[in-house]
């Protein structure tokens, strides 16, 4: 005859150790994890000093690399616009002395004989030049120009023009300044063109074109400017700056003019100056 009882009473008491054994190893388990992950912790809990001191290092190279990029890309940006408003001015003066001369004038002889010379007079020691010339008014009304008497000579207004070139006071450089007075009818307009003058010249010139002698004037401009002052201290007033042109913005204009006055009268020997080809000067 089997016992029951002890069968009943043996089973729960190996159970009970077995469970035992498993939790006492799941309890192990756990706290080695806990030991882990706290090792973890603490080491990302902060940097040591090597580390900082190698990430403060990478930055400081990335900073300055982008630093000097940025600097690099804003010189550039400056220079490109400087070149630009320094061309600009440039071809806005060389507009301007164009069309003055193309209606330069001169009070005819009597006697026909015609002088270039008398077209226009240069004064003044070089670089510092004055060059004067009549002009008829291209912003004058025509009533303006010919008053149209009804008896004696009708003669024509024009203006007396002055383009100065002249050292500039205030500045420790050598570049010049450049400026047009106009006097039209006792009233005198002063404007300054320029303050970035390098070299500025009006020189009368003959041609031969088919054998005929021509007269012309030919306009020559030079300014610089840059965005480091220093710089400007290899540039003399006066002389072309024909090399070194780094880290300078440099314009450099020139045109021929062709005065149709002066011709008109060359072109047509032993005419008879007129009750409308006479001008009068300013001021007389």
């Amino acid at each position: 005859m089997i016992n029951t009882s002890c069968c009943h009473k043996t089973t729960p008491v190996s159970y009970q150790s077995r469970s035992c054994k498993f939790a006492s190893l799941r309890k192990g388990r756990q706290s080695d994890a806990t030991i882990i992950w706290s090792d973890r912790l603490r080491r990302l809990a902060g940097f040591t000093l090597v580390e900082i001191m190698i990430a403060t290092a990478c930055l400081a190279l990335l900073a300055g690399t982008a630093f000097l990029l940025i600097r690099a890309g804003t010189r550039s940006s400056l220079q490109g616009m400087l070149r630009l408003e320094t061309t600009l001015e440039a071809r806005k003066i060389i507009r301007q002395v164009y069309a003055d001369l193309k209606l330069a004038c001169f009070p005819l002889p009597y006697n026909s004989v015609y002088n270039f010379e008398n077209v226009m007079y240069i004064t003044g020691a070089p670089p510092h030049n004055m060059y004067s010339f009549l002009s008829f008014p291209a912003h004058a009304r025509l009533d303006e120009i010919m008053t149209s008497p009804h008896n004696g000579v009708n003669y024509r207004e024009t203006s007396f023009i002055n383009y100065r070139v002249a050292p500039i006071a205030s500045q420790s450089g050598s570049l010049l300044r450049l400026t047009r007075e106009e006097t039209f009818k006792g009233q005198t307009t002063r404007k300054i063109l320029s303050e970035r003058v390098n070299f500025f010249e009006i020189k009368p010139v003959m041609l031969q074109p088919y054998g005929r002698n021509q007269y012309y004037f030919l306009i020559t401009l030079q300014l610089v400017d840059s965005i480091d002052a220093s710089e400007l201290s290899r540039v003399t007033g006066g002389e072309k700056l024909l090399s070194d042109r780094s880290n300078l913005a440099v314009a450099d204009f020139f045109d021929i003019v062709y005065p149709e006055f002066f011709h008109a009268a060359w072109n047509q020997p032993g005419i008879n100056p007129n009750w409308h080809t006479q001008i009068k000067i300013p001021g007389e």
